[in-house]
């Protein structure tokens, strides 16, 4: 029982975290194309949207892509390609950014998440930057953030779906 509420207390501070609207970036750095690889596609449905963020608070909100107060410092639908799918972010400013994809398997525009048996865990394979995942919430920022570097990046990441990143199968 007391492990129960202790992980029920970590649970709610990483909810809790702060976020802020204000841009990592403090400076515009040079013209960069940022190439995103995302592999372990195991299927061509629906579409796959690659969100990049340059603020927590933007990062932290799974708005609808489709919704007007959604907001994301650059994003890209596209088709999903099995078993790799890449897209490239044309003129981004050189700085610090995170990633957020999802294999939106049905074209909602958003992350489906179940009902039964884990109520709120997301149902629809996903990928964050850095490959970060956390077993209660979308992860830190700051742990999500990497460098887009003049005059070209690359990235790569893993597509699963959040119950085979907890128990690793």
């Amino acid at each position: 029982m007391k492990s129960l509420i202790i992980l029920m207390a970590l649970a709610l501070l990483t909810a809790c975290s702060s976020t802020s609207p204000v841009s990592v970036n403090a400076v515009a750095g040079p013209p960069t194309n940022l190439t995103v690889e995302i592999t372990e596609v195991s299927n061509t449905k629906g579409q796959m949207l690659v969100l990049l963020f340059d603020n927590s608070a933007d990062y932290h909100s799974d708005k609808n892509v489709n919704d007007p107060d959604a907001h994301f410092f650059r994003k890209l639908v596209v088709a999903p390609t099995s078993p790799l799918t890449t897209v490239t972010f044309e003129s981004v400013p050189a700085g610090k950014y995170a990633i957020h994809v999802i294999h939106d398997e049905d074209s909602d525009g958003g992350m489906d998440r179940m009902i039964f048996p884990f109520t709120g865990m997301p149902s629809e394979p996903y990928a964050l930057s850095n490959n970060i995942h956390d077993s209660f919430s979308k992860g830190d920022f700051e742990e999500a953030l990497f460098t887009v570097k003049a005059p070209n990046t690359k990235i790569q990441l893993t597509l699963s779906t959040h119950l085979s990143k907890v128990t690793g199968l």
